[in-house]
């Protein structure tokens, strides 16, 4: 792409600017229906995954990025570049690498597919590095689908889409009521909530059904009472022979997940 293609942008005041500084905040990536994903290897994720609609590159990262611009020119995405300052005013890293995409922010209301799938829910979990390990956990593990509530972290914000390491393009994020939408998938699914005093260890769990949901709950409140008390919910517990009380929210999940892998059911 040559240089003229390049469109530059030199204000802080400028409206398309502070528009993309809006996607910061979680209201701005709710009202504007986008998301920043800040760097190298995001922003290449999110060209693989055609997720992104604007390419923002530092003035003097124009040169480090070549692979980049060429892919958002072939998939006719406009490219913006922007002083140091300007550049930075959209970052939530300290000092970002020059190069970020305004991607598309998916429809998390959107209904839930029918068929059974392998899925996690977070119910209440805040931390949006747990929220983003998981994600990138169910990637890596070859699941379907994340299911959050509304006081689960926002997975699009930056420090959940960092920790997700780009599985956030790949795995889909429904956000849900959901005892109801639990109570919903029980005929079909095997419900796991980990819970500090789960009745049954969890390598002992029963597996019958064609879907599996493991059920992550909030770093230390644990899983609510809502959802705890849906009916046919299997209430499981992590072994723990050591003196730790507890283990973080996303490490649990990961062993949960994981061994599904292991035992294929």
């Amino acid at each position: 792409m040559s240089m003229k293609e390049i469109i530059r942008l030199t204000s802080m005041q400028n409206p398309q600017v502070k528009l993309w500084r809006a996607l910061r905040e979680h209201k701005g990536r709710e009202e504007q229906h986008l998301f920043i994903a800040e760097g190298d290897h995001l922003t290449g994720e999110a060209l693989n995954a055609h997720a992104a609609q604007t390419l923002l590159i530092a003035d003097e990262a124009l040169d480090r990025f070549p692979q980049h611009i060429t892919a958002a020119q072939e998939q006719g995405i406009s490219v913006y570049a922007l002083p140091g300052h300007v550049f930075t005013s959209l970052c939530d890293t300290k000092t970002p690498q020059g190069v970020c995409a305004v991607c598309h922010l998916p429809d998390m209301d959107r209904e839930i597919p029918e068929k059974p799938l392998k899925v996690a829910a977070l119910d209440g979990v805040q931390d949006p590095g747990n929220v983003g390990t998981v994600l990138r956990t169910l990637d890596a593990a070859g699941f379907d689908a994340l299911l959050i509530n509304d006081r689960t972290a926002d997975p699009y914000g930056p420090k959940a889409l960092r920790a997700s390491m780009g599985a956030v393009f790949r795995i889909p994020v429904y956000r849900c009521d959901l005892p109801g939408t639990l109570a919903g998938m029980v005929k079909e699914y095997d419900l796991y909530a980990g819970l500090l005093d789960g009745s049954t260890p969890f390598f002992e769990r029963q597996r019958s059904k064609p879907g599996v949901c493991v059920i992550i709950g909030n770093e230390g409140a644990g899983i609510s009472k809502e959802v705890a008390s849906v009916p046919g919910l299997q209430k499981v517990r992590l072994p723990m022979e050591g003196g730790a009380e507890s283990l973080n929210a996303s490490v649990a999940g990961a062993i949960m997940i994981y061994d599904i892998v292991r035992c294929g059911k």
